[in-house]
């Protein structure tokens, strides 16, 4: 029907009761908070757009102490502020000056679901630096709903001093619970930590896209800055690949160029159109930026929770820990790609993605997954197909040399394989990830020893340096270093024997530091502390006062003690006695010392294995560790046939399976969607998907296709003895005991967790020396 319109006008004008309403959405306390402090920043980034630049650009947050009637909540900034004209449209519910493109916060809504969801009574105050005095506006929600009306008049105050500038927001008549939670002090930490957290890009000296300081009550709140390796004050740490040198923190900057955007519909339109389609207005397309920068890189501990990227918009985190980058999704499904190697599932890629042009939802807790601009980032962080090789490989991906792709294949692993020396620095793991988590903590409380890497890194050199051959002990100097006065016989009758020289006391041994074991220890049961400094050192050295003993502990006067440990002692080539047993031990021994008198005093044994319980973890002998490296070594052994021989040849290797084995290798292709099977048995790959004893009838019918270099160091094929029985019976022995070394670890492989007990510790003990073993002789181009 065709329609028609009267002179008559509908007053569409919101009723007064949608504002108490927007304080019934559940926004927790600190977004509440950041939806002001956002305001505060758009103020910031709009003077510096207008070469107007603010030198000191600070926000104030204070919150009540105590749950009393007049509590209030107070946020004030140094921005450039706002005139009264301004400032009637900014609290008006559903008005924004701000456009979609270049600002953070949205005054209007934003401001009022934080400010209802906290109080009833909300006053913003505005000055500019050349004003005369402060505008101002009160908001009393039950006053807008009594009197159905939404006049409130513009106040103004005095200006304490002329050139002062800024906004300040003040919400009291705080809702009762609000009052309660937001007084007590282990909640105001909890909204600090999350503020720090949110705005750590631009809480520090080269913030971005600015900087600024915050403050909550009387604390200046640090932002929660990422433990990197190679960043910063740390020196650059890099690894040789086959795809080139590759830095553990890798930086991103990308211009896109411009695109029509239209800010009315916030949709992304086709370069040569002028009108949005949607809307139909000119006026309203801009020309938008588009720039994803930042950087990914390697945190110095794994973590189960604490990785994955952070999103950022206009300086502020609105995904923090995201792991989507981390899954390959397809037609079939989505699987994950990292971590996929270590036994607890701890991951250690982070990093901080700017991405200022994509759309984010109302809440700011997400970006758009709908807009391009996010599949834009994608392709450049993570670049185009499966982040594993073989898997990009089997359907059809070319070459990737996006920044996560390069981590990946660098810095993936937890544990080095093969184990030999330097294997931990090219991988950058602490092999004690309980230590680096500890020493994460003192970086996050921002003390300046551990803001560069070097203290992990020592731990890493210690660890390459146990995987060297043992060095000769250091052996004990004797009083006289020139040659004996019998070697050259009596003297001369008649010839006075000359005195004999004044020797030079030779220098003390020099001390060899041990990172693993100096740090602070904690008993929990007598709460006493140590902050030991550890040293291996010899015989002769000082501080053992001449005696033959394998350790010593002694306390400094100027606090602190030393623990001076003598590795090569007979006490060590014990296999059930560590350096750190012996620290324990003495710990748990002075603990008690000073307990003497305490008819409270705990037991030593009880003293004992709570320090072991939480200092000796890396020792301890885990079934499901034990079953995912088991799983990760045999896989690598499978690997090792890849690209190593001709197409032929792995055909004929393929031909000599029994049908059943064949039939098992093909439907593992097909469970993993690999499109050219046959492709995968002309390169040698097809063993990644035979049952684990098929690798190991392989490995007995051609051990010469994995001996001498090929995947393992063992000479077979070079052995030679110039008798053809002794070389046949010594090629014979190196393949059983191979063979008995991959059939423990086929054994832990398949082990069921909750079964270890059952076979005692003897067992695991053996299968986990076998992995150990099979790692030491691994060729180091030997893993896959």
């Amino acid at each position: 029907m065709p329609t028609s319109s009267s002179t008559r006008e509908f007053n569409l004008q919101p009723d007064p009761r949608i504002l108490p309403m927007l304080g019934e959405i559940n926004l927790p306390q600190w977004r509440c908070l950041a939806e002001l402090i956002d305001n505060s920043i758009d103020g910031f980034l709009a003077s510096r757009r207008a070469e107007r630049e603010i030198k000191h650009t600070e926000v104030q947050v204070n919150l009540p102490t105590s749950d009393t009637p007049s509590a209030k909540v107070t946020v004030r900034d140094t921005g450039p502020g706002m005139d009264a004209d301004t400032l009637e449209k900014a609290v008006r519910a559903g008005w924004t000056s701000n456009d979609p493109v270049g600002s953070l916060g949205m005054f209007g809504m934003g401001f009022n679901i934080a400010t209802a969801r906290l109080g009833i009574l909300t006053k913003v105050w505005t000055t500019r630096e050349n004003d005369a005095e402060w505008y101002g506006v009160e908001i009393d929600f039950e006053r807008l709903v009594g009197e159905r009306s939404f006049m409130c008049p513009m106040l103004t105050r005095p200006k304490a001093e002329p050139h002062e500038h800024g906004t300040e927001v003040t919400i009291e008549r705080l809702k009762p619970e609000q009052r309660q939670w937001l007084s007590r002090t282990a909640n105001q930490r909890r909204i600090a930590k999350e503020l720090q957290r949110i705005y750590s890009a631009m809480l520090r000296p080269d913030g971005f896209p600015i900087s600024f300081k915050l403050g909550l009550n009387t604390t200046t709140l640090r932002g929660r800055q990422h433990c990197v390796w190679g960043e910063a004050a740390s020196p650059d740490r890099t690894v040789q690949m086959r795809l080139g040198l590759v830095n553990a923190f890798q930086e991103i900057d990308n211009r896109l160029g411009p695109r029509p955007y239209c800010v009315r519909c916030w949709q992304w339109l086709g370069a040569e159109i002028p009108n949005c389609p949607a809307c139909g207005k000119r006026d309203a397309v801009v020309q938008r930026e588009r720039r994803v920068r930042g950087w990914i890189g390697v945190q110095r501990y794994l973590s189960a929770q604490e990785f994955g990227l952070d999103f950022i918009r206009h300086g502020r985190k609105i995904e923090i820990g995201n792991k989507d980058l981390f899954y390959w999704s397809d037609d079939i499904g989505t699987e994950a790609e990292y971590p996929i190697d270590d036994p607890r599932n701890r991951g250690r890629i982070v990093g901080e993605v700017h991405l200022d042009h994509c759309r984010v939802t109302y809440m700011k807790d997400r970006f758009d997954r709908n807009d391009p601009a996010w599949e834009e980032m994608v392709r450049i962080v993570r670049g185009e197909g499966p982040l594993r090789p073989d898997k990009a490989r089997e359907i059809g991906f070319g070459e990737n040399n996006s920044p996560l792709y390069r981590l990946y294949q660098a810095f993936r692993r937890s544990s080095p394989k093969p184990k030999v020396a330097g294997a931990y620095a090219k991988l950058l793991v602490v092999p004690d990830n309980e230590r680096a988590e500890e020493m994460a903590q003192h970086f996050y409380a921002g003390e300046n020893d551990y803001q560069p890497d070097t203290k992990w890194y020592e731990l890493v050199e210690e660890a390459d340096r146990e995987l060297l051959a043992p060095p000769a002990p250091p052996t004990a100097r004797g009083p006289h270093h020139g040659p004996d006065i019998d070697d050259f016989g009596p003297p001369h009758p008649g010839v006075r024997e000359p005195a004999p020289p004044q020797l030079i006391p030779p220098p003390p041994p020099p001390r060899i530091p041990i990172p693993s074991l100096t740090q602070e220890y904690r008993d929990d049961l007598t709460e006493i502390r140590w902050n030991i400094t550890a040293f291996e050192v010899a015989i002769d050295d000082p501080g053992l006062d001449g005696r033959d003993i394998p350790w010593r502990f002694k306390a400094l006067p100027a606090g602190g003690s030393e623990f001076l440990i003598r590795a090569d002692h007979d006490v060590f080539g014990s296999a059930t006695l560590t350096p750190l047993d012996a620290l324990l031990v003495e710990l748990a021994f002075q603990a008690l010392d000073r307990q003497r008198g305490n008819p409270n005093a705990p037991p030593f044994a009880q003293v004992l294995a709570g320090l072991r319980d939480k200092y000796g973890a890396r020792n301890s002998l885990d079934p499901v560790a034990l079953s995912v490296e088991a799983a990760d070594a045999l896989t690598s052994v499978a690997r090792s046939l890849r690209g190593a021989i001709a197409p032929a040849d792995s055909r004929s290797l393929f031909d000599e399976l029994t049908p059943t084995e064949q039939s098992a290798v093909h439907q593992k292709m097909a469970s993993r969607a690999v499109k050219q099977p046959q492709g995968v048995i002309d390169e040698g790959r097809f063993l990644e998907y035979a049952p684990r004893r098929t690798l190991l009838t392989i490995i007995e019918h051609h051990p010469e296709l994995f001996f001498d270099g090929h995947y393992w160091s063992e000479e077979y094929e070079n052995l030679n003895y110039n008798n053809p029985l002794i070389t046949e019976e010594a090629r014979r022995r190196t393949l059983e005991h191979f063979l008995g070394l991959l059939e423990d670890a086929v054994w832990l492989e398949e082990l069921d967790p909750d079964d270890a007990p059952l076979y005692g510790r003897e067992r695991l003990l053996r299968a986990a020396l076998a992995l150990e073993l099979l790692a030491k002789v691994t060729s180091p181009g030997g893993d896959g």
